[in-house]
């Protein structure tokens, strides 16, 4: 490109004395090579704030990480030094204690499709980032993730790859259900247990979603309330909408999610009200359950309640479990499935 312009600067002093301005040609030139350069630079600014707030989160939690490390060696109070973040807040469960909240420490940003978060465990010290459907601990690539450089290919191959699963078993899944944010794709499958639910978003190649922000969770709702409702007979016909979920909890009441993560609860989850804990029925009988989001109730309990668009816990059978026939109704035979789109 130097070349380029050097050719063109070049010929405009050997002209003859007394010519004045440019050729048509040199001019159709430097204003080609300027596109170009905008074309790569721009990209490259507007990255640039983005990378930078992301870099001083992590920079907190490295000294975060340093200095828990160092108490724990001195068997000192384990405590850590507070920091103010650009976009980002440290949650630590209210306190600066290095065990943090639910054995970890949080770096949020307050949009988590465009920032990573970033989180140190107290047991094993490590720091890792999640991001974009994504969990490591390469930094590099988290930070590669964030303007989605070298996955521009990747996730449109994906995609093209999921389209086809989806068409394939268009039995199976809710017409015009797809939806992409991130490096998540979404379809709702069917599933009137969360068994069937997780079963057939494993045959588009991911699991049942896991929401793991508030944005998230927010944009799953804006998205499939209106697809899901149905009429609920036994509350005058009102409309009742929701879907499964990727948390379970087991017979012994331990919540996993079914991608394999452990339970964050470092994030705002949006539980309904009393269901941050297992049901005391269900540990009772020995029954597994299932979370959906409840996105509307004709009944109003969940609005009464405080959990109306939050999860809410049902038995993983559903039907079975309540002992209902064909011709009964049932409000939840739907589950959101989460197909990675950046992973190769």
């Amino acid at each position: 490109m130097n070349s380029i312009l050097k050719l063109v600067f070049s010929r405009k002093l050997l002209r003859k004395e007394g010519a004045e301005g440019f050729s048509l040609i040199e001019l159709v030139v430097v204003v080609s090579v300027l596109a170009v350069l905008s074309a790569i630079a721009l990209p490259t600014f507007t990255c640039f704030p983005k990378k930078a707030k992301a870099t001083a989160a992590l920079a907190a939690m490295k000294e975060i990480q340093k200095e828990c490390k160092v108490k724990t060696y001195l068997d000192e109070a384990e405590t850590f030094t507070g920091s103010t973040l650009d976009g980002y807040k440290i949650n630590a469960g209210g306190s600066n204690k290095c065990e943090g909240s639910d054995g970890r420490v949080s770096a949020i940003p307050e949009d988590t499709s465009t920032y990573p978060t970033f989180q140190l465990a107290h047991a094993t010290g490590q720091l890792k980032y999640v991001f974009k459907g994504k969990t490591g601990t390469d930094f590099t690539d988290c930070q590669a993730l964030i303007c989605n450089e070298s996955n521009r290919q990747l996730i449109a191959t994906n995609k093209s790859a999921l389209l086809a699963k989806i068409s394939k078993n268009n039995d199976i899944v809710f017409e015009d259900s797809f939806a992409e944010r991130g490096c998540s794709a979404y379809a709702l499958v069917k599933g009137s247990s969360w068994n069937q639910a997780q079963a057939n978003a494993e045959k588009l190649g991911g699991n049942l979603t896991t929401p793991n922000s508030q944005d998230e969770n927010r944009f799953l709702i804006d998205k499939y309330t209106r697809k899901l409702s149905v009429e609920d007979p036994n509350w005058g016909n009102g409309l009742r909408s929701g879907a499964w979920i990727g948390l379970s909890r087991d017979s012994e009441g331990k919540a996993k999610w079914s991608n394999g993560e452990e339970l964050d609860n470092s994030y705002e989850s949006p539980y309904g009200a009393g269901q941050a804990k297992p049901s005391a029925k269900y540990l009772s009988e020995g029954t597994r359950s299932g979370y959906h989001i409840l996105m509307t109730d004709p009944s109003g309990h969940a609005q009464r309640h405080g959990g109306l668009n939050g999860w809410w816990q049902e038995p993983a059978n559903g039907p079975e479990y309540y002992g209902l026939g064909s011709g009964d109704f049932w409000g939840y035979n739907w589950g959101i499935a989460e197909i990675p789109l950046c992973s190769q």
